[in-house]
């Protein structure tokens, strides 16, 4: 294969998509899988490379919106970027991210997103990890009671047996509790029933059912209950896993957090991808009953349009600093930048001047939705402080009231 060619995917060209992307990610999609699996992606934004007529790379990308502090901004949410291992070092993932970042720029995107599979592949790209969640765990023999009151004369909690059959009630709260976040991604229909709420027994791994507790239109929870060794005639080990717990509200979440700590016959409770500032995690009476796991990276950031993604966000203070952005894969936003503005708005347009900070774009990124600081990237020498103090006068302009959290892998 000479220089790599990046063609749309036909219609025809899905199970062979699927294919190469099961061999990078070491699965093998059932029929039902791919079935859903059309149902939810975007033919038209399918891009592939051949060699021979034989796929060999893959990507796809959605149009979509992200929550950003003070508001909502269209994104590229790109998934399914694969290079067969016969074909690296070829410049193929190059090829294709380049046309990944034209067709953004094309629909007016000033930003993209992905979940990276690996963490020292897309930094280069200028994409930085943007959001962060860990899991919560806690033992269930003594209860889980909670400090402050749960709250009364709130909306009753709903068990749906079968979640998929409130698909639209689940998605009108998620989009409300977006705006409380920076970082969540809104959810089409196809993704809701073919993806979130799917429930093929096939796909379980070895759980249970999925269920949903719905707190009116505040608040959901989605969860399984796992049964691990007997622990007498009639009895085993349950868990549950609580895969979502998704809340408009304050009230709303620690509600459900009562109601899947009460669920009978269950000995663990699981809270997954839980925000790292989670405020639940303060909730118990017992300050060690919520104990925390593992922090995971979640949504890696790109920057497309930084004017864009500037004018687009709110800012907490005034700030007028020179930003001089390191970016050898896209001139479109490498070099000096002068950041302007305050919480009225705030705007980015090209400078000669001198700098008063010098970062990557990928640390550009990763510092856009308030989860890392500018202060910490200094002291990691990863960003230069030309001028002392403009890392500190960057942090309390982007500042925001509670860390990024995105809610399920895409």
């Amino acid at each position: 294969m000479e220089r790599p060619s990046v063609t749309t995917a036909t219609p025809e060209d899905f199970d062979e998509v699927v294919d190469v992307a099961d061999l990078a990610f070491h699965g093998d999609s059932t029929p039902a899988r791919r079935a859903r699996m059309r149902t939810w992606t975007d033919t038209g934004r399918v891009r592939v490379v051949r060699d021979e007529g034989r796929i060999v790379a893959t990507s796809a990308a959605w149009s979509w919106s992200i929550s950003v502090p003070g508001g909502s901004l269209p994104v590229s949410a790109v998934t399914l970027v694969t290079v067969l291992p016969t074909h690296r070092r070829r410049g193929v993932l190059r090829a294709m991210i380049g046309r990944l970042t034209q067709d953004a720029r094309d629909r007016g995107e000033p930003l993209a997103a992905l979940w990276a599979s690996e963490g020292a592949i897309y930094g280069r790209f200028g994409f930085g990890p943007a959001s962060w969640t860990r899991e919560l765990r806690a033992p269930l023999a003594a209860g889980l009671p909670l400090r402050g009151d749960v709250p009364a004369g709130g909306p009753p909690v709903r068990l749906v047996r079968r979640p998929i059959e409130a698909h639209r009630e689940l998605a009108a709260i998620h989009e409300r509790a977006r705006e409380r976040r920076p970082g969540v991604v809104d959810r089409r229909e196809p993704w809701w029933t073919g993806r979130i709420l799917a429930d093929d027994p096939a796909e379980r791994g070895g759980a249970g059912p999925l269920r949903a507790a719905i707190a009116g239109d505040e608040g959901y929870a989605l969860y399984r209950t796992r049964e691990g060794a007997e622990t007498g005639p009639v009895e085993a080990w349950t868990t549950v896993e609580v895969a979502e717990l998704v809340a408009a509200t304050p009230a709303a979440e620690r509600l459900l957090l009562s109601f899947v700590a009460s669920i009978d016959l269950a000995d663990e409770l699981v809270l997954a991808s839980r925000p790292v500032d989670d405020p639940l995690a303060h909730a118990t009476v017992d300050a060690r009953a919520l104990r925390p796991g593992a922090t995971h990276d979640a949504l890696w950031l790109r920057i497309l349009d930084l004017p864009a993604a500037v004018a687009g966000r709110s800012w907490a203070d005034r700030v007028d600093l020179v930003l001089d952005v390191d970016h050898g894969e896209d001139p479109e936003v490498a070099g000096r930048w002068r950041l302007r503005g305050g919480p009225d708005g705030a705007t980015a347009t090209r400078t000669d001047d001198a700098p008063d900070l010098a970062l990557h774009a990928r640390d550009l990124a990763s510092l856009y939705l308030g989860g890392v600081a500018a202060t910490a990237l200094r002291d990691a020498g990863l960003v230069r402080e030309a001028t002392a103090g403009a890392a500190d006068r960057l942090d309390a302009a982007l500042r925001t009231p509670r860390a990024p959290w995105t809610t399920g892998v895409f």
